[in-house]
Order: structure tokens, then C-alpha cells, then sequence
């Protein structure tokens, strides 16, 4: 019997550790998930509004370019009328 004890003495210890390793371990690993999770979701929503803001730039562009146009447009028929 004083065997058994001992040897449950000896091994009990690092035997907690090690759950205690394991527990702290799946915690750490939870976190990172989240973690992980958050950032995915921070960099999906960074990719939507600069695709937004790009189709906003090139609506803002293709305005300028046809109003530009439409400038050249007149000075020529200007010039042409003269």
C-alpha cells in the first residue's frame, strides 16, 4: 500500500501540470480562433469599402472625362462656327 502511495505522490504532480498544460493550451487555442475570426472579419470589411471607394473613384473619373468632353466639345464646335 505504501507503494501505491507513493507512486500516486511521485506522478500526481506532474500529472496535474500536464491537465493544467492542456487546459491552458485549449483556452490559448480558443482565443486565437476568435482572434483570428475578428481579423477576418476586420479585413473583409476593409476589402468592401475600398472596393466601394474605387467604383466611387472611377464613377467621379468617368463624370470628369464626359464633362471634359463635352467642353472640347463646344470649343470645337466654336472654332468651327468661326
Amino acid at each position: 500500500m505504501q507503494d501505491f502511495i507513493n507512486i500516486i505522490q511521485g506522478v500526481g504532480f506532474p500529472i496535474a501540470c500536464c491537465i493544467a498544460m492542456f487546459i491552458m493550451l485549449q483556452n490559448e487555442q480558443k482565443a486565437h480562433k476568435e482572434e483570428s475570426q475578428q481579423i477576418r472579419d476586420a479585413l473583409t470589411e476593409q476589402k468592401i469599402a475600398f472596393s466601394e471607394a474605387i467604383h466611387n473613384q472611377e464613377a467621379r473619373t468617368t463624370e470628369a472625362i464626359n464633362n471634359n468632353t463635352q467642353v472640347m466639345q463646344r470649343l470645337v464646335d466654336m472654332l468651327e462656327e468661326k
